[in-house]
Order: structure tokens, then sequence, then C-alpha cells
């Protein structure tokens, strides 16, 4: 199976939070794996990646207020990010960073 593309795998976390957060589920562990993927290897996104470690952890141990605080530093990288990104990609980042501060807010099991 092909890695997505950076854009391809932020269009598609843009997708699933869009409607905001109903459930976490496998899957969304397995999207937050391949975001810890991509990012291996970028030293400027490596507090991005360990906090989404941090994320998957929670989402293993079922541990919803640990999911919400990554939830909400997640949004804070990400939005501190979205400053050195690329004009293409600074209003995905921007949008995903707001997705991100809401569905700390929604989270459930």
């Amino acid at each position: 199976m092909a890695t997505p593309s950076p854009t391809a795998q932020l269009d598609a976390t843009l997708d699933a939070l869009q409607n905001g957060l109903l459930k976490i589920t496998d899957e969304a562990k397995s999207a937050v794996g391949g975001w810890i993927d991509a990012l291996q290897g970028n030293a400027d996104l490596a507090p991005i990646a360990a906090e989404l470690q941090k994320l998957q952890d929670a989402i293993t141990q079922n541990h919803h207020g640990s999911v919400a605080g990554s939830l909400s530093t997640l949004s804070q990288q990400t939005a501190a990010a979205a400053v050195n990104a690329t004009p293409d990609s600074q209003s995905r980042l921007y949008q995903l960073s707001d997705l991100l501060k809401q569905a700390a807010g929604q989270v459930s099991f």
C-alpha cells in the first residue's frame, strides 16, 4: 500500500474531522499512526510526532481526559506549525487546528 502524500493525508484528516468528533475508533488510532510515520525524521515537527504518540497511547488506553488534552495540545502545535508552512498548506493547517480544538471538547468512545 502506497503512503499518501502529506497533502492527501492532511485533506483526509480534515474530511474526517469536518463533521465533528463522534467517536474514537481503531480507525482513528490507525490514522494517528499514519501521521506519526509521516512526521518521523522531521526534527522541526518532532514535538507534534511526540504528542501524536501520546494521543495514540491515550486512545489505546481509552483515557478520555488524555485524548482531549492531546487534541488540545495538537491544536496549538498545528497553529504554530502553520506559521512556517507553505502558503498552500497554511489555510489547511489553521483549519485543522480549529477542528482539533473543537474535537478536544467532543471526545467520546
